[in-house]
């Protein structure tokens, strides 16, 4: 079997997507000096975003440790491919308590890891569904989400169309989109808002492959018919679906009043409609995803460095880097069984304090709640933080 490729790099080319962000004393423990802390980077072909996004907002976040005369604590990096489990890339080591995952992780590996090991996991990047598998995990309570789930977002996409007047909908989906994840998610939060989902199927979401002529057809017709003031759209704004929705409503063929109406819901990312096209008829979609209260002081900061907008990835690295930096800062705790707690310190019922007071607070022992970026700083174990999403009519 052929060595996994991140191994396969010269020390340099490892030190360039790393070790210049966060500085080579963090990046490899040797076998003598293991740490108590690991991070885990994907590292598949089409990563290299990923990783950057993650690790500038890690350096922001180690910056701000040292600005309150700490050192930042020793770290272990290592890679890890698509489809490879996580143990494979971690040596045993007793001194190894709480390791950070790679976004989008497989949850199921992870927390038989944390059982099996004895470590807490930090989830930097988990929004999507594969959160609601926690609930039956076995080992759920080492597992630490960093930001709010992508429900969030959703219910801030519901609120807003409700403020619209826009409780009648149609919702269709591109099955290859990504943004198919979230249309099931989206009925059942616009329904609980008191929506309408209109459907001449047995299920709510039309599913339409744009290859489909007739099944494209139908869709079109049952709109029109239906007269349906509101379509709701799962899939990327120049994705094959919605190019050919946006043509024939462009062209009076698609819903009732065209080219005005309908209206369309996007359920994309907020970052893939910055780029919509212009047309006649209203939009909607997410403005921004759930963040934390601190997210203006870390946007600005991260601007002055980078030069762009940071992405919420960018806030979880941030907040991830300043999480491991007090975790190091005293003794670990325990839990009511006598296992490890790395993150026990926290605590969620607490006033929000910055991150030199934390480290005061953290070396007497007290419990605490640290100001986040990337999320409203309730984090707990098994369960996501919560923040603030913001959506509206595109302008």
């Amino acid at each position: 079997m052929s060595k996994p490729e991140w191994r396969r790099w010269p020390w340099l080319s490892w030190c360039v997507v790393a070790a210049t962000l966060i500085g080579c004393q963090s990046i490899v423990a040797s076998g003598l000096n293991r740490p108590r802390l690991a991070v885990l980077l994907p590292m598949g072909h089409r990563d290299a975003h990923v990783r950057q996004d993650f690790l500038q907002g890690f350096r922001l976040g180690q910056s701000s440790v040292e600005a309150c005369g700490e050192s930042f604590p020793l770290v272990a990096w290592h890679g890890l491919n698509s489809g490879e489990e996580p143990d494979a890339q971690l040596m045993p080591s007793r001194e190894l308590k709480l390791l950070v995952a790679p976004p989008s992780a497989d949850l199921r590996a992870f927390a038989a890891l944390a059982v099996e090991r004895d470590l807490t996991v930090l989830l930097p990047f988990q929004r999507g569904q594969s959160l609601d598998t926690l609930r039956g995990l076995e080992g759920r309570s080492r597992l630490w989400p960093i930001v709010p789930s992508h429900q969030e977002d959703l219910k801030a996409m519901v609120a807003a169309a409700m403020k619209a007047g826009w409780g009648r909908a149609m919702v269709v989906e591109d099955p290859a989109a990504l943004e198919s994840t979230s249309s099931n998610a989206f009925v059942e939060l616009f329904q609980a808002a008191g929506g309408i989902v209109e459907s001449y199927e047995a299920e709510p979401v039309q599913r339409v492959d744009p290859s489909n002529g007739r099944r494209l057809q139908r869709f079109k017709d049952d709109m029109s018919w239906s007269w349906t003031p509101t379509v709701v759209v799962a899939d990327a704004p120049d994705g094959p679906l919605s190019q050919q929705l946006r043509a024939e409503q462009q062209q009076g063929r698609f819903g009732g009043g065209a080219p005005r109406t309908p209206n369309w819901i996007w359920l994309s990312e907020a970052e893939g409609l910055q780029d919509a096209p212009e047309v006649p008829w209203q939009q909607l979609g997410l403005q921004h995803p759930a963040r934390g209260e601190a997210w203006p002081d870390f946007q600005e900061t991260f601007q002055q460095h980078t030069g762009s907008a940071p992405s919420l990835l960018a806030g979880a690295g941030f907040d991830t880097a300043r999480l491991l930096a007090l975790a190091d800062a005293a003794p670990l705790p325990l839990s009511a069984d006598g296992t490890n707690d790395a993150m026990g310190w926290l605590d969620p019922d607490q006033e929000v304090v910055q991150i030199c007071e934390a480290f005061d607070r953290r070396r007497r022992g007290e419990p605490l709640l640290l100001e986040a970026a990337a999320s409203d700083s309730r984090f707990r174990a098994g369960q996501a933080p919560s923040g603030q999403a913001i959506a509206g009519l595109i302008e």
